[in-house]
């Protein structure tokens, strides 16, 4: 252990002798590890927020839609799917509206109204923080009620908590709707992912109400019986993939569209995980392109430790005239080339990781969403690892050179 740490204190003092030189040699390694890292830290952590945001997405329900224009939703639609399938909880339909919103006469809003029944509320994953939920008796007597999210609140109130007060809805250029009592205030439903499905980004104001009392505002009622798009309420997230090819064989039969891809089932939980492999697969083709920098770095070590043997060729004679063994000298060559990779992979990974930040930084100061790049310890540890394998394999052959040295030959050199 003495001697080892002998060749550590000899390596740094040759590494400070040789600023310039050194920080040169390691400039491959810095740029390799910090590229690693950041890479990682900043694709962990996207990956973390895509996933975060279609887990809000997933869980346990299932979105069928008609993809055919021949094809309508009913109510005996949903009363056959609960029937036949034991593992639906409830059933919505939904109905998205684009419409303008706006509270007494005062500026107006584009608003994303979400039209369905109670079982909308358990749909979501967003919490009601003021208020409730309308009921399935304001479904059917067609109560103008509505629950809206706390930033749609907060623009259009000043204030979170708007339970209580009455925001106007027209739709359409002949601007038919009417007056809806807010009854529950919910936190924020908006997502990247939300936004990409949905088409929401864009929408000043959202809110959701039943679906009768919109088309009875607009004065449809009689007239719109069918709906495109509705949603499962599973009774576990675990029976996902068998209710939705039953579902959809059960939908097919009833409108006669068997094999037509007349109706097709929108499973979030298949697509977090095709997301999930996606995004994995691009982090590491990333980084093996950085790694390319991590081979030149390591050429770079390789390189200046045979200027160093080279440099040093008398001092290894002196060595060797005074008993050193060749497996001294290997070693002392070999910490030092390893030591010069740990101080460019730490060099490297402190840079990686500042990186990280300051993108994650941009992303939320000038972007929709917020990101945070992911730190695994783990993987720090294993980078510093890395970095010091990385010195020792490229300073094998120096270190052998430098070993294999004749006493005599090396005292002659000049």
């Amino acid at each position: 252990m003495g001697k080892f740490l002998e060749y550590c204190k000899i390596a740094f003092f040759n590494i400070k002798s040789n600023k310039v030189r050194a920080l040169l040699t390691m400039l491959g390694i810095i740029i390799g590890i910090s590229s690693v890292v950041a890479i990682v830290s900043l694709g962990t952590g996207f990956k973390k927020t895509i996933n975060d945001e279609l887990a809000s997405l997933a869980g346990n329900t299932i979105e069928m839609m008609a993809y055919s224009g021949d094809v309508e939703f009913n109510d005996e639609d949903i009363e056959a799917l609960i029937e036949k399938e034991k593992h639906i909880k409830g059933i919505t339909p939904v109905i998205q509206v684009p419409v303008e919103a706006n509270y007494k006469n005062m500026k107006s809003y584009s608003g994303l109204l979400k039209c369905g029944n109670e079982i909308l509320d358990e749909t979501s994953k967003y919490d009601l923080l003021y208020g409730r939920y309308f009921t399935k008796e304001e479904c059917e007597y067609c109560e103008k009620v509505c629950v809206m999210d706390k930033s749609s609140a907060r623009k259009l109130f000043g204030t979170e908590n708007a339970v209580g007060m009455t925001i106007d809805f027209y739709y359409g250029s002949q601007g038919r709707g009417g007056t809806f009592r807010i009854i529950g205030i919910r936190d924020d439903n908006s997502s990247v992912m939300a936004d990409l499905f949905m088409g929401s980004g864009s929408y000043d104001i959202k809110a959701e109400c039943p679906v009768n009392s919109f088309i009875d505002a607009i004065g449809l009622s009689g007239y719109i019986d069918g709906y495109t798009d509705m949603v499962m309420l599973l009774d576990d997230a675990e029976y996902a993939e068998q209710v939705t090819a039953h579902a959809t064989a059960i939908l097919e039969a009833r409108h006669d569209v068997r094999d037509q891809q007349a109706i097709i089932a929108l499973d979030y939980n298949q697509i977090l995980s095709i997301v999930d492999s996606s995004l994995t697969m691009v982090t590491l083709l990333i980084m093996l392109v950085a790694a390319i920098s991590l081979f030149v770095g390591g050429i770079g070590v390789m390189n200046i430790m045979l200027v160093s043997v080279t440099e040093r060729t008398r001092e290894i004679g002196i060595r060797k005239a005074l008993g050193a063994r060749t497996s001294s000298i290997l070693t002392q060559f070999l910490v030092e080339s390893a030591s010069i990779s740990l101080l460019g992979g730490v060099i490297g990974t402190v840079l990686g990781l500042l990186g990280a930040e300051f993108v994650c930084f941009m992303i939320s100061l000038f972007g929709d969403t917020s990101m945070t790049a992911d730190f695994n310890p783990v993987f720090i540890l294993a980078i510093a690892l890395f970095s010091v394998s990385i010195g020792i394999f490229f300073g094998i052959y120096p270190a052998r050179k430098a070993a294999k040295l004749s006493p005599i030959e090396a005292l002659r050199h000049r």
